[in-house]
C-alpha cells in the first residue's frame, strides 16, 4: 500500500485539508493509499508565540516563520523518515527545511504543492518558500497566470488545478429569506469600488459576511461576521443575487466562491474572466460583469426579474454540480500525477 502524508489544516471543516480529507473518503483512497496529516500555521492555534509581541516580531524578522517552525521541522523530518511517503503533499505557502524534499526524495518519494496562493503577493509572500520551489517535483496552482512565473524562479513542472466545491459542506438547502443582494469574501480595500457601484442602487437591501472587514467603511451594505456551515449555504440560498468578485492583489480568474454559488443553488453573477465563461458555458449574459457600471446595471437586471434568477439558479447548479468540479476529482488529478 502506497503512503501519503499530507500537509494540509484540518481544524475547520471549511480547511483545505479538511476538504482533501473528505475527498480521498469519496474516493475510496485508503483502499490503495495510507493516509496521515500534518500541518503547522503561524496562526496562534499552532504557535503560541504569536500570542506576544515578542513572538510577532521574531515572526517579521525570521521571514515569516514562527518560533515554533523549527521544532515542527523537526518533528516533520522525524515522521518523514519513519513514515517513508510515497508522495508529500503540501498545501500553501509554508515553508520546509531544505532536509525534508532530501529525505522524501532519497526514500524514493515526491513531494508537491497544491498552491491556492499567490507566493509573490506581499500577503503570502516568505523567502523561505520561495526558495523551496525548485525543490518541489510538482506545483500544481490554481492560478493559470502563475505558470510561467513560477517556472522562472526554478519549479521543475506545473500545472492548472483550480479550485472546486466540497458536496458535504455545499449543497441546496431549505430556503431562508435573505437579503436581495450578498457579497461574501474577506475585506479590502480593492473591492470598495464595486461594492459602492452596487450601493448606489436604490431600495435594495446588500449585505457583506466575512472576516477583516473592521474599519473598512462600506456606505449602504450591513457588514456581517463569515458565514460557515449550515448557515453559509442558507446566506447563499437565500439572497436574491450573489456577488461573484475576484481580488486583482490574487491573480484569481475564478475561486473557490465560483463554485460554491452554483453548487448550494444560489444566483451568481461573476466578474468576467475565461475560466468563469468555460466553468459556465451556458449562463445568460446577465450573469457576467466587466467593470463596477455593468455590475451595478446587472443587478438591478437581475433584481427586476424573478424569471431570470431561476434560470441563473437551475443553470449555475447545473455547470456546477458534476464529479469533475469536487475536491475529490482534485486529489485524484494530484494522486493520478504520482502515478505516472
Amino acid at each position: 500500500m502506497k503512503k501519503l502524508l499530507l500537509i494540509g489544516d484540518t481544524s475547520l471543516p471549511e480547511a483545505l485539508g479538511s476538504k482533501l480529507l473528505r475527498g480521498a473518503k469519496t474516493l475510496d483512497v485508503r483502499s490503495q493509499w495510507e493516509v496521515s496529516v500534518s500541518y503547522h500555521s503561524p496562526a496562534p492555534s499552532y504557535s503560541r508565540s504569536m500570542n506576544r509581541k515578542r513572538g510577532k516580531l521574531f515572526y517579521r524578522l525570521a521571514g515569516k516563520r514562527s518560533w515554533e517552525w523549527w521544532g515542527y521541522q523537526k518533528l516533520l523530518h522525524k515522521q518523514i523518515e519513519e513514515l517513508k511517503p510515497d508522495l508529500l503533499l503540501v498545501t500553501g505557502v509554508l515553508p520546509l527545511d531544505k532536509k525534508i524534499f532530501a529525505t522524501v526524495k532519497s526514500q524514493g518519494g515526491c513531494i508537491v504543492n497544491y498552491l491556492t496562493d499567490d507566493p509573490w503577493n506581499p500577503i503570502h509572500q516568505r523567502r523561505s518558500f520561495l526558495e523551496n520551489l525548485p525543490d518541489y517535483n510538482h506545483i500544481f496552482s490554481t492560478k493559470q497566470a502563475l505558470q510561467a512565473r513560477l517556472k522562472q524562479a526554478g519549479t521543475p513542472s506545473t500545472s492548472w488545478l483550480p479550485f472546486a466545491y466540497d458536496p458535504e459542506l455545499h449543497h441546496p438547502v431549505p430556503g431562508v429569506a435573505g437579503p436581495d443582494v450578498v457579497f461574501i469574501g474577506t475585506g479590502a480595500q480593492e473591492r470598495l469600488p464595486w461594492l459602492k457601484a452596487v450601493a448606489e442602487l436604490p431600495e435594495i437591501q446588500r449585505r457583506i459576511h466575512g472576516n477583516s472587514w473592521h474599519g473598512i467603511n462600506t456606505p449602504g451594505w450591513e457588514q456581517q461576521p463569515a458565514a460557515t456551515g449550515v448557515q453559509y449555504c442558507q446566506t447563499i440560498n437565500g439572497a436574491k443575487v450573489v456577488l461573484g468578485l475576484l481580488r486583482a492583489a490574487n491573480g484569481d480568474q475564478s475561486t473557490d466562491r465560483s463554485y460554491e454559488i452554483g453548487a448550494i443553488g444560489g444566483c451568481g453573477i461573476y466578474q468576467d474572466t475565461d475560466e468563469h465563461r468555460k466553468l459556465l458555458p451556458e449562463y445568460p449574459e446577465e450573469g457576467f460583469f466587466k467593470d463596477p457600471i455593468e455590475l451595478a446595471q446587472r443587478v438591478k437586471t437581475v433584481l427586476s426579474s424573478p424569471a431570470l434568477q431561476q434560470c441563473l439558479r437551475r443553470v449555475g447548479a447545473s455547470a456546477i454540480r458534476k464529479p469533475e468540479n469536487t475536491y475529490a476529482a482534485r486529489l485524484q488529478t494530484i494522486l493520478g500525477w504520482q502515478a505516472q
